[in-house]
């Protein structure tokens, strides 16, 4: 029971890191909307298109590294949660046969 309860309270601390991940991806996305708007207005011409390119090149890079996180945690939650459901099952086997013998030995 222990190691079930320790497994959800994992699953649940990863389903957070999870969420709080996907919060920060979206305010990344925002952030980076907002600074190419910026700096679009900021600049006019061929060296305001090349910093554009740059900087959203950057950020672009930024975006795949949490979004390669967002996606590691989740698989990490995804295997967490099969184990804990195998776990779960075994310690329902293993209850199960425990009152099986119970039962035969009390005949």
């Amino acid at each position: 029971m222990k190691q079930q309860e320790d497994a959800v309270r994992k699953s649940i601390e990863k389903q957070r890191e999870l969420e709080e991940v996907e919060r920060e991806f979206r305010q990344l996305k925002r952030q980076q909307e907002d600074l190419l708007v910026r700096i679009g207005s900021a600049w006019r011409g061929n060296l305001s298109e090349n910093k554009l390119g740059a900087i959203a090149l950057d950020l672009n890079q930024e975006q795949r590294m949490t979004q390669k996180r967002l996606y590691n945690l989740d698989d990490q939650l995804q295997a967490e949660h099969k184990q804990a459901k195998a776990e779960h099952k075994q310690a329902k086997a293993d209850v199960k046969r425990v009152k099986e013998a119970k039962a035969d030995a009390t005949h």
